[in-house]
């Protein structure tokens, strides 16, 4: 018997070709909605996609056969044909299956390429197998050809649904159509290629078989129009959800630009997956440089001999450490190091994980942040440590000295007299005066030892290590530095310390006890003469609560009327008549009486209630002197200013209210000032000239011991220069004190000043100032401070009998 030739119908040939390319072109879409669906979507996708490509692939196969025309009828076996069917169906579910699996390796796609084309294969020559009324034999070379190309572009199949499963913005038109030409072209060829191999005769035994006889052009009709409906389904499911798809990816992605923190997707691996702007921004890579490198390698710092410990955004075990706060080092592309925030949460999905990564550079809230850690422990106007820090080391030089069995020192300075200089000379002169005495104490320290500043004027130091004398050695030094004069901006200042130390353990085994005494024993110092040092002893804490209790009494002690104004007289030495007294404040106390100025104005400068005090003696020994005035009884009222109300602005404008408001003649009063209130002289000198204006009388009190310049001397507006009662003690026997008492009436004389000397207490101090033609005197020789009831006994009986 002989073989037959057929001939093509070269339109259902091309019909062919057609089928095989739609149908390539889902199995494209199907393998990427595979991959990104989750749950029975999934799995619609994958056993939907797999009929439609099935029946595609079937089809295209069908038509191809069809197209095929016998000089002889051919009829099909049905259950033959609808077994070819689900192998088809079969094969391309195998497909679709390798295709999605997130563990996609060359093994897989091989392996899952041989079971596709096998099942392609047998679907063809199942199908051939369906056509009765022939009898086919077949070259096995072809036929093996025919199996290879099946495997082959199964194998090609994979491999590019493959590459497009993971593009979930879509794959562009020109890459869909190259494709899926390819993918076509290989499974047409499988095909034609087997139809090749074989050899068809006429064979009329198809006796039993069911069988039909098919109307081609029936059959092309419907195939056709299946066909294009189930694939043209899936097609337009497939844009509808890529139109979509892509205007939630244009949304999503106009929130990753407005994001601005780091935003990384990350593999299982730590690779890159995908970045938004603001990545590449802060890291300086184009994002193409970022994706699939490895996050940890590309992105963060490296352990080494500079960065031996770098936090891990990885766990022991090399799972991603999620939901936590991170602090690590990033690296930019020039290799720069920065600090960097990141959080890892995990992306829910099947398959393995992916993780996503919020990263932000926190260069500037580390600089904020050394910023306020460094305004919490260092004092912004010295720079040195502030009490703060000086506690908290403190604490840890305790402990450390506890272990080693080794002493420590803490001095608690002082600066006396800072006040003065900070409301004469200002308060930029009293910040240069600081920030100075901050710069001598550090030089004077070694590196071990601390020097913090408490506040105010006062200072604290650690002494690590020493002993009491190796203590007492050290504060030498900060005295005899601090005594050397300072240069100002042009002001040359003068400043003494008072300094308290106490020892661990001996005066305290913590950090608030030693502190504490170290400011009692500093206190001590003060009481003992001031610019000195002392050592804490136990009772002298007593003394200190007992100074703190008279300070809250002294300030209700205004309140309560408890302060009196005594009046100590001045005679003139010629005339021998009682010219003037001087205002001395006293507190009569409920409880203790009679308080002596030198226990409680100390304190009132200290606390400033020296100011509410002193305005209030001014205002009542004025208003005591108009009342002598008006009975007859001109004496002239001298009232001492402290040195707080010297430096307020309003001094001037206080004396000339209360002259006014009492009515008293401006030239009887007389304000009494120390040499120490005029350190800025060119401001001393402006007040001293605005209080003439109102006609009172100027007198420098306690002449010689202070640091006065006599050319500013001469330039103040003074009236009288009293001598201090220091060095009228053993005026007469002490050769310095009078050559000093000589020197001071000497310089008065030349510059036409009225000297007083206060303190004079026998005959001989009286005659020795005579012989010097000393104008006034005051001291107990002719009075104590008394009330004003007995001054005026006092000076009616001094006019009647004299001195």
């Amino acid at each position: 018997m002989h073989s037959m030739h057929g001939t093509h119908n070269f339109t259902l040939v091309a019909l062919s070709l057609l089928f095989a390319f739609l149908t390539s072109l889902t199995a494209i879409e199907t393998v990427r909605r595979t991959n990104f669906s989750v749950g029975w979507q999934r799995k619609l996708w994958l056993f939907g996609g797999s009929a439609a490509m099935g029946i595609g692939i079937w089809a295209m196969h069908f038509i191809a056969m069809l197209a095929f025309k016998l000089p002889v009828p051919v009829q099909y076996d049905i259950l033959l044909v609808l077994v070819s069917i689900i192998v088809a169906i079969s094969a391309s579910l195998c497909g679709l299956y390798v295709s999605y699996k997130s563990n996609m390796n060359s093994l897989n796609l091989v392996f899952g390429g041989c079971f596709m084309g096998v099942g392609i294969s047998g679907m063809h020559y199942i199908g051939m197998a369906a056509m009765k009324g022939i009898r086919i034999t077949y070259d096995p070379f072809l036929v093996v050809v025919s199996l290879v190309l099946a495997i082959s572009a199964s194998i090609i199949a994979l491999m590019l649904a493959f590459r497009f499963r993971g593009s979930r913005n879509g794959v562009s038109s020109n890459t869909k159509l190259v494709s899926a030409t390819v993918m076509g072209i290989a499974i047409s060829s499988m095909h034609y290629t087997g139809m090749f191999a074989a050899t068809i005769v006429p064979d009329n035994s198809s006796v039993g078989k069911v069988v039909v006889a098919l109307d081609t052009s029936s059959i092309v009709v419907g195939l056709t129009m299946g066909t294009i409906v189930i694939l043209g389904i899936v097609l337009a499911i497939s844009f509808v959800l890529d139109r979509r798809l892509e205007e939630e990816m244009t949304f999503k992605g106009a929130i990753l630009e407005s994001v601005l923190d780091c935003l990384i997707i990350i593999d299982h691996k730590g690779n890159i997956i995908e970045c938004n702007p603001a990545s590449v921004r802060t890291f300086g890579y184009i994002q193409e440089e970022l994706i699939g490198h490895n996050l940890k390698n590309k992105l963060l710092v490296q352990p080494s001999a500079k960065q031996a410990e770098v936090p891990s955004i990885t766990a022991s075990d090399g799972k991603m450490i999620c939901d936590q706060r991170l602090e690590t080092i990033g690296v930019r592309c020039d290799g720069d190091e920065f600090p960097i925030e990141l959080t890892i949460t995990k992306i829910k999905r099947e398959g393995l994980p992916l993780f996503t990564v919020y990263a932000r550079d926190i260069t500037k809230v580390k600089q904020s942040e050394d910023i306020i850690k460094k305004m919490a422990y260092r004092d912004f106007l010295t720079s040195l440590p502030n009490r703060r820090f000086f506690n908290e080391h403190l604490r840890m030089a305790l402990k450390e000295a506890e272990a080693h069995q080794t002493k420590v020192a803490v001095l608690y300075l002082d600066l006396d007299g800072f006040k003065l200089i900070n409301d004469s000379m200002g308060h930029t002169v009293g910040d240069l005066m600081l920030k100075s005495v901050a710069e001598r104490l550090q030089n004077c320290m070694e590196t071990q030892n601390t020097v913090a500043r408490n506040g105010g004027d006062e200072f604290t130091i650690i002494l690590n290590g020493t002993t009491r004398q190796e203590a007492e050695n050290i504060v030498g030094k900060l005295i005899q530095s601090l005594a050397q004069p300072f240069d100002l901006e042009g002001h040359e200042a003068f400043i003494t310390t008072s300094i308290g130390i106490a020892m661990y353990p001996s005066d305290g085994e913590n950090q608030e006890t030693l502190v504490k005494h170290a400011d009692i024993a500093m206190y001590e110092a003060k009481e003992q003469g001031r610019n000195g040092y002392s050592f804490f002893r136990k009772g002298t804490d007593l003394q200190v609560l007992q100074k703190l209790q008279l300070v809250n009494e002294l300030r209700m002690a205004l309140e309560r009327d408890e302060f009196v104004v005594y009046y100590q007289p001045r005679l003139h030495v010629d005339s021998g008549q009682i010219i003037g007294v001087e205002a001395l404040v006293r507190w009569n106390h409920p409880e203790k009486g009679f308080i002596s100025p030198d226990d409680f104005i100390p304190q009132a400068e200290e606390s400033g209630l020296i100011v509410p005090i002193g305005n209030w003696v001014l205002r009542t020994a004025v208003a005591q002197c108009k009342k002598w005035q008006d009975n007859s009884l001109p004496l002239e009222m001298s009232v001492n200013l402290s040195a707080v109300q010297f430096q307020k602005p309003e001094l001037v404008k206080m004396v000339s209210e209360t002259l006014q408001d009492e009515g008293l003649a401006p030239e009887l009063l007389n304000l009494e000032i120390t040499e120490n209130m005029m350190m800025d002289a060119e401001y001393s000198i402006q007040v001293l000239r605005e209080l003439k204006k109102l006609g009172v009388q100027i007198s420098i009190d306690d002449f010689g011991t202070g640091y006065n310049s006599l050319s500013y001397l001469k330039k103040m507006p003074i009236d009288h220069i009293k001598v201090d009662r220091s060095f009228l003690r053993n005026v007469t026997s002490d050769s310095e004190n009078a050559a000093i008492v000589r020197a001071i009436i000497s310089i008065a004389r030349s510059l036409q000043l009225n000297v007083i000397a206060e303190g004079v207490e026998d005959e001989e101090q009286l005659a020795f100032l005579t012989e010097l033609h000393c104008e006034e005197i005051q001291g107990y020789l002719l009075s104590p401070p008394i009330p004003a009831a007995k001054l005026e006994m006092l000076v009616a009986n001094h006019i009647n009998h004299g001195l």
